[in-house]
């Protein structure tokens, strides 16, 4: 996906968001913001806004000293998704189709996302009532599981912390019929989930973890070390978590999923949604159309 202008818009406020949470100062603020802005004209619209985007976080991080100042945030969205685990868990044990339920669940999760959100905006409990509810606006489901019946090796790359309780989920669900290695950060980058995060809530003892290679927004192809792109060509199925990764692997070469919320009315045109709506996505299938 390549990165229009709305999206430099966009970048500004992100930034402005990341120094408040980096920081406390103001001037700490206004040095990011402008750097920001002076790199601006910089950017190249044929790259994805993840790529784009990138430079923010780096910048938050210089000029705050704090290379992680995501981190109190995710350890407060790791318990209070942990909290809910116990009702997530019963949702789908109780379904009539738990691997759809365990979709859904996964889905629900990608709301929490301090990317393109402010903490207090995200309602957790409101999103997997209304993910249940609305179900999939692009729903390929069913090539899903077409997939999944063959596959020998998945590849699940996590998004964000907190969520990844929801992943863990569905990664269990998948776990019944295939081998499923999920993918964090090596490094810090937003409120994106780090192998700390996948052992604090669990994840690690559900199925093998191992990490993209850098502090990446997404899985840039361009940007991943050789290693792991071998790893993806290696995968049956690859599934990849939210915004991010829509906007850096939706042109791979693979049996591709994506789900994810359009947080945004870029994407949400690009995923042909309303702002808002949530969708699982076949890349291939989506290319035939």
């Amino acid at each position: 996906m390549k990165a229009t202008l709305d999206c430099l818009e966009c970048f500004l406020r992100q930034a402005l968001r990341a120094a408040r949470i980096a920081s406390d100062d103001p001037a700490v603020h206004r040095r990011i913001l402008d750097e920001t802005a002076r790199r601006i004209p910089e950017m190249d619209l044929a790259k994805s806004p993840a790529v784009l985007s990138q430079v923010i976080y780096e910048l938050t991080a210089l000029f705050s000293g704090r290379p992680d100042p995501y981190c109190e945030h995710k350890r407060a969205q790791n318990a209070l998704a942990l909290a809910l685990e116990p009702e997530l868990r019963r949702l789908v044990s109780e379904s009539a189709d738990p691997l759809d339920t365990a979709l859904h669940v996964a889905a629900a999760g990608n709301v929490i996302d301090l990317g393109t959100q402010h903490e207090d905006d995200i309602d957790v409990r409101a999103a997997l009532d209304a993910v249940l509810r609305e179900r999939f606006a692009v729903d390929h489901s069913e090539a899903f599981r077409k997939s999944l019946a063959k596959c020998r090796d998945l590849l699940y790359l996590l998004d964000n912390a907190g969520e990844i309780v929801f992943d863990k989920i569905l990664i269990e669900e998948l776990a019944r019929h295939t081998r499923v290695t999920a993918v964090v950060k090596a490094a810090p980058i937003l409120n994106d989930a780090l192998f700390e995060d996948a052992k604090a809530v669990g994840l690690t003892a559900v199925c093998d973890v191992i990490d993209v290679g850098g502090p990446f927004v997404g899985a840039p192809l361009d940007q991943t070390p050789p290693a792991f792109l071998e790893r993806m060509r290696r995968a049956d199925v690859i599934v990849g978590k939210g915004q991010g990764h829509y906007e850096t692997i939706d042109d791979f070469d693979g049996d591709v999923f994506l789900i994810l919320k359009a947080k945004c009315e870029v994407v949400a045109r690009h995923m042909g949604v309303q702002f808002g709506q949530v969708g699982l996505i076949s890349t291939r299938l989506r290319a035939t159309r």
